[in-house]
């Protein structure tokens, strides 16, 4: 059992970590995209314009990843995308507010 809690704690810690840098991203995106337009404009120099370009793409990799996580425990996807007649879920690991469980089990990520 103990090395059972082991391993959802191991996961949830990855979904966590990959959650956290998401976040990051997409809350500096703006402050960095407006420091390099300030920084084209004084030094009239375009080079610093592929830093917001790779964050973007990065950003967009690591959504991609954390929508394809599965739950340690149920080893379904964590944030479930479902459109139905009765129930739309968008994708809700970018969903505000943020979805704290599993959508299958219930399995909570902030222990």
């Amino acid at each position: 059992m103990k090395a059972k809690t082991h391993e959802i704690n191991q996961g949830l810690a990855k979904i966590r970590k990959l959650r956290r840098l998401f976040f990051f991203i997409l809350f500096s995106f703006l402050p960095i995209i407006a420091l390099t337009m300030a920084f084209i404009a004084r030094f009239d120099n375009w080079y610093p314009i592929i830093l917001p370009g790779f964050l973007f793409f990065f950003g967009m990799f690591i959504q991609n990843k954390l929508h394809k996580v599965k739950c340690p425990k149920c080893k379904d996807y964590f944030f479930v995308q479902k459109v139905s007649k009765e129930n739309v879920i968008l994708p809700s690991s970018i969903s505000f507010p943020p979805q704290k469980k599993c959508q299958n089990c219930g399995l909570i990520l902030y222990r």
